[in-house]
């Protein structure tokens, strides 16, 4: 073969090479949605927690995670977290970013009900999941947390845990150290027996709170004629205006207790313990608990057990003190420490660092943290992982938020002190957490590295060894080569051309739908949004959720208009800080009245007229906030109007 071929084999491989590369496109992007649901059967005004998991493979992570709700339900959140994943798909690697977003949903009335769908912004449109089932039990009505077999009224151990009558006729004789059950403390014996047979005793460890300061329940069940296990039908008791963690939630794994009174010998079990955290402030009360006794020498009553109420108690709860109460205070109630970890100090333009904060002690864990608001740092949502544990009777754990930041600037950077600011009810006083972050240092990107001198070329091959030479004259018929064609190398150029402006495309499309996304989500197209919404539930008579609606919308247009984060600050000081931030002082008083109106139209205090009232002022309100949006507010304006 001729040296003058080889051109015609590298144009080949060359073509081939572009080919596949034009051909070989980027897998397409796919979208995961899973809506999910604590518990499908509960009872009314229990809460439960519904989860939205979004992962999707795109460059861009969904957002805005909404959910469709019957009107019967109230919901509380959504609580959203970052997620970010890699995984193999054969000789692929395969990026996955997403959200997770949590609601609390409590029902108001019992049925079957279905939950959803979900829905996020993904790719510049909405995707909607799959919904859940869940069925709601009339109030106090104990869901099937197991199943239970039957119960043989005449077999000596009808439980399968060995008999309570033989271990209290036992008792009863004196038996040994062994067999007898530890003597009742002091507090658990009462002064005279409401009944000869069993009762139940309900007690509050305190009658007085705050809000979101935790209150425990516990109910003991006393019987006189033996042992004796819990019926099935339980009816719990009703507490709408608490948020509930049980902790003792089945009597028969506690401990029993047994005391002598008016000459009979009574056993005492804790059949429910249940931390309750108030949600709002006044007398609110707790529903009676009704219980069965089951036993042989209780009486079976077609297998419902000796029928025991408790009576109905009440908390008497106010809001925290106003006066010490520190800027950015959120409501957190309880006794918390915080510790925080920056990695890597150290990193080059363009990369980001990860800040770990851990907050733990007891009370009701918060839902976020006060951050530092600087210009040049972006902090991302966080992702959020609990650890429950109940220490002393007290609710608590760890809960720890992970948070991803951007900075857009080179050098070192102070990066400020993470807050958070807690009542604590023990000492009935606030106090201030705080962790210092330290600061970072970010490296400009290197330059990249120009040769100052080029080595010689190597010799090449000789002319003699390139080109054979004819040994006689006359003529020759040239070869043709397909590199000797014009289309061949106007071919050769299209090829990659193509690429290029397949990916320039991409990339157009890509930025189009981020803008959109970005529209999208701004406060003032959520103020629209809530608006809609309000009309909706007012029009079909929901005034708790038109309430709701109304006041994120006007929370939204504020924020439009002056980017101050309205909910950070107290009524009493929302008026001046609107001001500080441009707003004219006529207009910032109407906010501030019409907020106070919603809280009225919250509570149920408006007839129908005073609600159409209320929707059309918010509706002008809002109008007027988004179309007086001063141009080129920067975000850490409201920073600024708060100090």
């Amino acid at each position: 073969m001729s040296t003058w071929a080889r051109p015609r084999w590298v144009a080949f491989a060359v073509l081939v090479a572009c080919a596949l590369s034009f051909w070989a496109a980027p897998a397409h992007a796919q979208l995961e949605l899973q809506l999910s649901i604590g518990a499908r059967e509960i009872s009314v005004g229990e809460g439960v927690e519904l989860r939205l998991d979004a992962m999707s493979s795109d460059d861009e992570a969904p957002s805005s995670p909404e959910l469709v709700l019957p009107s019967s339900f109230e919901a509380r959140g959504p609580s959203v977290g970052t997620r970010h994943q890699m995984s193999l798909n054969g000789f692929n690697m395969v990026t996955q970013r997403g959200i997770s977003a949590s609601w609390v949903i409590t029902p108001t009335r019992p049925g079957l009900f279905t939950i959803g769908p979900a829905s996020v912004r993904a790719r510049g449109r909405i995707e909607q999941s799959d919904t859940v089932q869940v069925r709601v039990l009339p109030e106090g009505q104990q869901p099937r947390r197991r199943p239970r077999r039957s119960i043989d009224p005449f077999d000596t151990d009808p439980f399968g845990r060995g008999s309570f009558d033989d271990l209290f006729d036992r008792l009863k004789r004196g038996g040994t150290s062994l067999d007898r059950a530890p003597d009742a403390p002091p507090d658990l014996v009462p002064e005279r027996a409401p009944d000869a047979v069993a009762f139940l005793v309900a007690k509050l460890d305190k009658e007085r709170a705050v809000v979101g300061e935790q209150v425990t329940l516990s109910i003991y069940a006393h019987g006189s004629r033996g042992g004796f296990q819990e019926a099935p039908g339980a009816r719990e008791p009703a507490h709408p205006d608490f948020l509930a963690h049980r902790l003792v939630e089945d009597g028969s794994r506690q401990p029993h207790y047994q005391y002598d009174l008016d000459g009979e010998r009574w056993l005492a079990i804790k059949v429910r313990e249940i931390a309750l955290f108030p949600l709002r402030a006044g007398r609110l009360e707790i529903a009676p608990f009704e219980y069965g006794f089951l036993g042989r020498r209780y009486g079976f009553r077609d297998g419902i057990g000796l029928r025991r109420r408790t009576r109905a108690l009440a908390v008497d709860v106010a809001s925290p003190p106003l006066e010490g109460r520190p800027p950015g205070y959120a409501g957190d109630v309880g006794n918390f420490e915080l510790s925080v970890a920056v990695q890597p100090r150290v990193f080059p333009q363009g990369g980001s660092f990860a800040v770990t904060a851990r907050v733990s002690g007891t009370g009701r864990l918060p839902g976020e943290l006060k951050l530092p608001e600087q210009s040049g740092i972006e902090w991302l949502a966080p992702t959020i992982k609990d650890e429950l544990a109940v220490t002393g009777g007290k609710l608590g754990g760890s809960r720890t938020f992970s948070y991803v930041v951007r900075p857009s600037q080179v050098g070192k950077i102070e990066l400020g002190t993470l807050r958070l600011p807690q009542y604590e009810p023990e000492a009935r006083r606030y106090n201030v957490v705080e962790a210092a972050l330290g600061s970072v240092e970010i490296l400009p990107a290197p330059a990249a590295a120009n040769p100052t001198a080029i080595d010689a070329a190597p010799a090449g091959p000789k002319l003699s060894e390139l080109v054979s030479f004819r040994s006689e004259l006359g003529l020759s018929t040239p070869r043709a080569y397909l590199a000797d064609r014009t289309l061949f190398w106007w071919s050769l150029g299209a090829l990659p051309l193509g690429v290029l402006a397949a990916a320039g495309l991409g990339a157009a499309a890509r930025r189009l739908r981020r803008r959109l996304a970005e529209r999208e989500d701004s406060p003032a197209t959520h103020a629209r949004r809530a608006l809609g919404e309000a009309s909706r539930a007012a029009g079909g008579g929901d005034v708790g959720r038109a309430a709701s609606a109304l006041e994120r919308a006007v929370y939204s247009a504020i924020e439009w208009a002056t980017a101050v984060r309205a909910r950070a600050f107290m009524r009493s000081e929302l008026g001046a800080t609107l001001e500080r931030a441009g707003l004219a002082a006529p207009i910032a008083s109407r906010s501030v009245e019409l907020l106070d109106r919603i809280a009225e139209l919250r509570l149920g205090a408006m007839d129908a007229k005073a609600v159409a009232s209320t929707l059309r002022q918010a509706e002008a309100l809002v109008r007027e906030l988004v179309a007086r949006r001063p141009a080129g507010i920067p975000r850490e304006r409201n920073a600024e109007v708060g100090a």
